[in-house]
């Protein structure tokens, strides 16, 4: 296949944007391909999140919030540009997961040019933004490779993203509220009373609170309760710990996971980048859990 597309075992192209905080590089280690998404900063020189190195994206938001590029979206183009390539590459199809559409108009841009593509393509809102978004990436290469086509594909990563939690508390909202992602959360900025509100994406991808808490150290009692409570007797479970610019609180986090000896396979620790980071602020920590379902199991009889 042609080198400009990262190479999976199928016949299905798999792409997604910035919003994932990984680089194109990154992506296509993975398997998947990625559109990167535009920066513009304060002097309105444009750049891209493929530009914006992570240790320098902190460095520049501690020093200066003022300073960092502000997010835009990718261009019609740049989609159907992608497309072409996968189809150049040999690709007889391809999906495409978006930034939530709470955050970004992104999928709409994505489902303009997947309508005009030269090979048939799907769009999928993931309705989540960071981390997940690689893990409904690589969902899509497993049932790729399992042998899904691609309606019975895009049934699929849609499941696991069902079965996903992202909570995430963050050290202040002031970074939402200043960004205009704050969805219904803005109204709970308080830091003077110490509010450390779970947050997390609602089903229709916005971002919302799910519990009220006094403090982070409440918070991280609090969420492996909740944890606890939706994946009970569940076998089939992975998670992994996201952090901001500092791993203490994430490790912080885990430990309180590991003392109430939940269910899962944990997989690792991942930073926040830049798409993500300008709107979470410094201090922000996740835990995401979801489930490792078989793709086999979404294959559909079409005889």
């Amino acid at each position: 296949m042609a080198e400009k597309m990262a190479k999976n075992q199928s016949k299905v192209a798999i792409i997604t944007d910035g919003g994932c905080d990984r680089t194109s590089a990154e992506a296509r280690e993975f398997g998947f391909d990625l559109i990167p998404i535009p920066l513009a900063f304060t002097d309105g020189s444009p750049s891209s999140s493929d530009d914006f190195g992570v240790r320098d994206f902190w460095e520049a938001l501690l020093s200066d919030y003022e300073s960092v590029p502000k997010t835009s979206q990718p261009t019609k183009f740049s989609y159907e540009q992608k497309l072409q390539e996968a189809a150049d590459a040999g690709y007889e199809s391809a999906l495409i997961i978006t930034i939530s559409t709470g955050l970004s108009s992104t999928y709409d841009v994505a489902v303009m040019a997947a309508e005009q593509a030269p090979i048939p393509a799907r769009v999928l809102d993931s309705r989540i933004v960071t981390w997940p978004m690689v893990i409904l990436c690589k969902a899509a290469i497993k049932g790729a490779e399992a042998g899904l086509d691609l309606e019975d594909l895009l049934v699929y990563v849609d499941a696991v993203r069902d079965t996903m939690s992202l909570l995430m508390v963050f050290d202040t909202l002031e970074y939402l509220v200043r960004g205009g992602r704050a969805g219904r959360t803005a109204g709970l900025l308080a830091s003077a009373l110490d509010i450390k509100p779970i947050c997390t994406f609602e089903s229709d991808g916005v971002i919302d609170s799910v519990k009220k808490t006094r403090g982070r150290k409440k918070a991280f009692q609090t969420i492996p309760r909740l944890i606890a409570e939706r994946y009970k007797d569940t076998e089939d479970l992975r998670y992994a710990m996201l952090f901001a610019d500092d791993t203490a609180p994430a490790e912080e986090l885990h430990e309180k996971i590991k003392e109430a000896d939940l269910p899962g396979k944990f997989l690792g620790m991942n930073q926040i980048g830049i798409v993500v980071g300008i709107y979470c602020g410094p201090g922000t920590v996740a835990s995401l859990h979801w489930r490792d379902l078989d793709p086999r199991d979404y294959i559909t009889d079409k005889s």
